[in-house]
């Protein structure tokens, strides 16, 4: 059987010389190193590597150093102390689901919005006044506008009569049209489903073991 290779950080290549059983039942392994230290270490904490050799971790670097010094003066092992720490971390627990629904809502109102409409207004208005220099011209008087309607008449001399003014004026007056439209509005409804209760392992093997 070809020894087992365990490397330390700072490169000393020694092998696995014996295994132990602790009475709290871990697994150890008896190393010794080239330069003469021997340790005494849990398997479990040895990194395996790809080539079937064993990593030290730095942990036991200082474990080390000393073996180192007590094996020239003695041929005594030394057993590092590992304590374990609590590490705490958070986990996200899904604990339900929100089914979010949308609704459109509809309502009637009543739009009264005044709205302006205009009006032109036509009057014809008799003149008969007879021209006696140039005709007359359309002309505004006001907000009326005058469009003059020349005639020409037979009389003893031929002159101008204006038959008649048409007046033009605008007249804006204020209508109101009621409406009705339609509006929509959105709603949310928020639907809450409760998660299924999750079963432990050991919750299972227990009631597997009860007769």
């Amino acid at each position: 059987m070809q020894p087992v290779k365990v490397i330390r950080p700072d490169g000393q290549v020694g092998t696995i010389v014996g295994r132990i059983t602790s009475q709290e039942g871990t697994f150890q392994v008896a190393v010794s190193f080239d330069d003469g230290a021997r340790l005494i270490v849990p398997f479990n904490e040895l990194i395996r590597q790809n080539d079937g050799s064993y990593l030290l971790p730095h942990e036991f670097t200082r474990a080390v150093d000393t073996a180192t010094s007590q094996t020239e003066l003695s041929e005594e092992i030394v057993i590092p102390v590992v304590a374990e720490e609590l590490s705490i971390e958070r986990q996200r627990v899904k604990r339900g689901t929100v089914r979010v629904h949308k609704r459109i809502a509809t309502r009637e109102e009543v739009v009264d919005e005044p709205t302006i409409r205009e009006e032109i207004h036509i009057e014809h208005v008799p003149v008969n006044a007879l021209v006696e220099n140039e005709p007359p011209q359309p002309r505004t008087e006001g907000d009326v506008f005058i469009i003059p309607i020349i005639e020409e008449v037979l009389v003893v001399e031929r002159r101008l009569l204006v038959r008649e003014e048409v007046r033009i004026s605008r007249r804006r007056t204020r209508v109101s049209n009621p409406q009705r439209v339609t509006l929509r509005r959105e709603y949310v409804e928020v639907e809450r489903i409760p998660a299924e209760p999750e079963t432990t392992t050991d919750a299972n093997t227990a009631s597997e073991d009860t007769p």
